[in-house]
């Protein structure tokens, strides 16, 4: 699909979003979520120290905000963001490892850091 230029329809399914999701994960947009993800796949790939590892499933909020969203957005911002939000999950499956006995409801959940220091 040729994304070209968004136009208000876009953008407004992104504001849709963010509305919708505030209740539930305080309010983000949707460059802010990627951004977040990014920071949490840096933060998988540099290593968790184990004294904070609790924090991990906090900073997994910004993946299920994403999953929750894209849904909502219009067809043309999905995308203009679907090779990025690919390239972070990849990156992320490569810095992590599967729990044992976890379902893959989200698979980004089910996993967990390879390293910890």
């Amino acid at each position: 699909m040729d994304v070209g230029a968004l136009d208000a329809d876009d953008y407004e399914s992104v504001h849709r979003a963010s509305r919708g999701l505030a209740a539930r994960y305080g309010m983000l947009t949707l460059n802010a979520a990627l951004e977040a993800w990014e920071a949490c796949v840096q933060d998988a790939e540099d290593g968790f120290d184990a004294e904070l590892v609790w924090e991990y499933e906090n900073e997994l909020r910004c993946r299920h905000w994403l999953a929750a969203a894209w849904p909502v957005l219009t067809e043309r911002v999905r995308a203009a963001r679907q090779a990025e939000l690919d390239a972070l999950d990849a990156r992320y499956r490569l810095a992590t490892v599967p729990l044992p006995g976890q379902g893959d409801d989200a698979p980004w959940h089910s996993r967990r850091p390879r390293l910890i220091g």
